[in-house]
């Protein structure tokens, strides 16, 4: 008759269980990852919009370079936008920046849209959730404070 050495094959049990294990480890992680940079990319981008709609509460006319002599350099809402805290870290070729048809008098409201196609980096939980790119979108508003001509 012939012994079976069950050290043996248990050490083949645990390969197995263990090769198993690591697939679903390594999509709850790769998941997480996805998830922490959706996050820091959806704060950015609320900082970010929230900057803009502040400076055109104080400056209502220089939405962009092109507004005007006094609204080149840093003296407009997409510079601050682009170079807000954690914002060099968007790619601003993906956002779509909408502010709401001005002018502006002291007292109206000034809006902010910023539309963000994220792409997300593995491979796995787009085929799981089906979308790749997601669509982040953040708006802020603030009161005109100031009428600069």
């Amino acid at each position: 008759m012939k012994r079976i050495n069950w050290k043996k094959a248990e050490k083949g049990q645990s390969l197995v269980e263990f090769s198993l294990g690591l697939v679903f480890i390594l999509i709850i992680v790769s998941g997480l990852l996805d998830l922490g940079r959706l996050y820091f990319t959806h704060v950015a981008l609320e900082d970010a919009v929230g900057e803009g709609a502040l400076y055109l509460s104080i400056n209502p006319t220089c939405f962009s370079p092109s507004d005007g002599p006094k609204c080149t350099g840093i003296n407009n809402a997409q510079w601050r936008i682009q170079n807000s805290s954690g914002a060099s870290l968007v790619d601003w070729s993906k956002a779509k920046i909408t502010p709401n048809p001005g002018p502006y008098g002291v007292g109206e409201t000034v809006k902010l849209k910023i539309d963000y196609s994220y792409s997300l980096l593995t491979p796995i939980i787009p085929k799981i959730v089906g979308l790749n790119p997601i669509t982040l979108t953040s708006t802020a508003s603030q009161t005109v404070i100031t009428n600069l001509q």
